[in-house]
């Protein structure tokens, strides 16, 4: 498009609707206002400096691993992923932002489909380019000219804006549009079926309208980017680190020794810690070869900060676990535990002294009643939680893995160089941290887990140990529905504080006044706890969250328990779906796991009419 034709697109808001490969909707001004329909060609981008790639591609890397390890056909002709190579590091990939430039636009398209009719005697017309259309923008006729809404597309991520708007003799000149899905040629009156074949793996295609949603899935995630890359290398390259993680969590180490031992490892050089050793030996050894070797030990660990071997190793006897899930689930409890300590955070109790001030309708001397009533083991805003949103690749047509979809990068602007394009913000949010043994209790109640199975409920420690075991973060995939059969607690235990997330941002938009698209979820299956955070590169008023939580804690509570209970398409929807537009799902944009794993019958409870088994809510009285 001219530069007079830039379209100005926020950059939040270009990550989901406007990657390269995609179609869109485009107004061109000029003497008369037109609309089109538009491919988005490429970016011209920057790099996003100040934050954590390493961990971000790492990251990005370990979805797109995911995705292609749901193949169960290696031998395929389609391959799960495309154009993302063997791995992706920093030393292959860019994480990259769109130029805010008046010069340079940050995003181009171009009109496509390039195919238009005559809305008088439906002539069809092909042009080569958009400068061509505009020259020729009136049918022979002299009727105006209509830009055809339809594309090509196929689950193998294939894609054409071409239209076989031609006759196998008399060629183009001579072609019209029958107003339903066939070309006429009107020469010798062929008809030619609005269909074409997929050039990667020959599948029949009829046309669909080119902002069909399912023409595009965009696959994406956010982190928080607090932890840097002294903080990753302290989980992902040490044998402890995750270990000493978990024992910080378990309150068996305190954070001074957690951030001493991230800041100079826990053991010292190996030459120092013999020299001790054997400096111990020498003077025990009178008291014998055993005694000595048990006081130079105990006198070297000490000294060499290796006192931490015992409790890691007790730990590791205690885990039943993936190693990737250990690495997984440490990086949460840090990233969780940093969120609680940013500079501007205001908990529960201060939230009861702001409400009395502000003296609003609220009952703040019930928040605390409030939370214990719906499973909530703490609550707290925090102001200025920094952010990363980023699109790393698409599928069209299916967004879950199936065989012959296939996941594709995000076309290079640079050779050999992949893009992860991203965005940053600080924002404000209010984190929940659910009560572990009221939902340890639950999943008793309902047979999900048995006593055996069960951890102390009167050791906080050994309940903390419980969801550290049992929830497995690899299982939790964006596009899939979790495997209930792999592990009922992470099925369950993610399915229900999903959906309470889901209540909450519902009934935060109704009560402070909030867009539900303005706001989003950000999930730590294993604390369990969900943060719900302002996406405020959209352009709304931050403080509103604040407000919400301190000023209407109870009624964001109350109001997110009573839209629970009802749905406009029940009984349909509790009966059949369990979750729907009309009770708990909210932009895709918005939702870590596009509208999956949502069940509003975990939260209210329900009985199956066919098997008559009853199901007992998280928040039923």
């Amino acid at each position: 498009m001219s530069s007079k034709n830039q379209m100005k697109r926020g950059k939040n808001q270009s990550l989901y609707k406007y990657l390269p490969e995609t179609w869109i909707d485009f107004s061109v001004r000029g003497k008369e206002r037109k609309q089109y329909i538009a491919k988005v060609e490429r970016w011209n981008s920057e790099k996003l400096d100040g934050i954590n790639a390493q961990r971000l591609i790492r990251t990005v890397n370990e979805s797109v691993q995911s995705f292609a390890n749901q193949c169960q056909n290696p031998a395929a002709h389609i391959k799960p992923i495309i154009g993302f190579g063997a791995e992706l590091t920093t030393d292959n990939c860019d994480v990259l932002t769109p130029k805010a430039s008046e010069e340079e636009r940050g995003i181009v398209a171009r009109i496509s489909p390039l195919t238009f009719y005559c809305k008088r005697c439906k002539k069809v017309y092909q042009f080569t380019n958009e400068d061509y259309y505009h020259r020729n923008s009136r049918c022979s006729c002299g009727g105006s000219l209509t830009q055809f809404r339809q594309i090509y597309f196929c689950k193998c991520g294939w894609a054409t804006d071409v239209h076989p708007a031609r006759c196998p003799e008399h060629g183009f000149n001579n072609i019209q549009w029958d107003g339903k899905y066939n070309f006429i040629c009107t020469k010798c009156h062929k008809r030619i079926p609005m269909q074409t074949t997929c050039k990667i793996c020959g599948n029949r295609l009829g046309p669909k309208v080119a902002l069909d949603p399912s023409q595009f899935f965009v696959f994406s995630l956010s982190l928080i980017d607090l932890i840097d890359e002294k903080l990753e290398n302290f989980i992902a390259d040490t044998d402890y680190g995750p270990f000493i993680t978990f024992a910080y969590w378990l309150g068996q180490i305190s954070k001074a020794d957690l951030d001493k031992i991230i800041k100079d490892g826990i053991v010292s050089d190996p030459d120092e810690y013999q020299r001790i050793y054997n400096q111990n030996y020498e003077l025990f050894k009178a008291l014998g070869e055993e005694v000595a070797a048990n006081a130079a030990k105990i006198a070297a660990d000490k000294e060499c900060g290796n006192q931490f071997a015992t409790l890691v190793n007790t730990l590791k006897s205690k885990l039943n676990t993936t190693e990737k899930s250990v690495a997984n689930l440490a990086e949460r409890i840090l990233e969780y535990d940093l969120v609680t300590k940013l500079e501007d955070v205001s908990d529960l109790e201060s939230a009861v002294e702001v409400a009395k001030l502000l003296n609003t309708n609220a009952n703040p001397e019930k928040y605390a009643e409030i939370a214990d009533r719906y499973g909530i083991a703490s609550a707290r805003v925090c102001d200025r939680i920094p952010f990363i949103s980023c699109s790393y690749g698409y599928t069209r047509a299916e967004s879950d893995y199936k065989e012959g979809v296939q996941l594709h990068a995000l076309k290079e602007e640079k050779s050999g160089r992949k893009n992860v394009y991203a965005t940053k913000l600080n924002t404000e949010g209010v984190l929940f941290e659910f009560d572990r043994k009221k939902i340890i209790k639950w999943l008793l109640a309902n047979e999900i887990i048995d006593a055996d199975n069960a951890p102390d409920l009167n050791s906080e420690e050994e309940i903390k140990l419980w969801f550290i075991n049992n929830i497995k973060p690899e299982l939790i995939l964006p596009f899939s529905e979790i495997n209930a059969t792999a592990s009922p607690e992470t099925y369950y235990v993610y399915r229900l504080i999903h959906s309470l997330s889901h209540l909450l941002i519902r009934a935060a938009a109704d009560i402070g006044g909030l867009g539900k698209d303005s706001l989003s979820e950000y999930i730590f299956p294993g604390i369990p706890a969900v943060l719900i955070y302002c996406q405020n590169s959209q352009g709304f008023n931050l403080g509103s969250l604040f407000n919400t939580f301190e000023a209407y804690f109870d009624k964001w509570l109350n109001k997110a328990y009573s839209s629970a209970q009802k749905c406009v398409f029940d009984p349909i929807c509790i009966e059949r779906h369990k979750a729907c537009t009309g009770c708990l799902f909210v932009n895709e944009v918005s939702c870590q796991h596009f509208n999956k794993d949502l069940d509003r019958s975990l939260v209210i409870g329900h009985v199956d009419r066919e098997t008559q088994k009853r199901l007992i809510g998280f928040w039923e009285e």
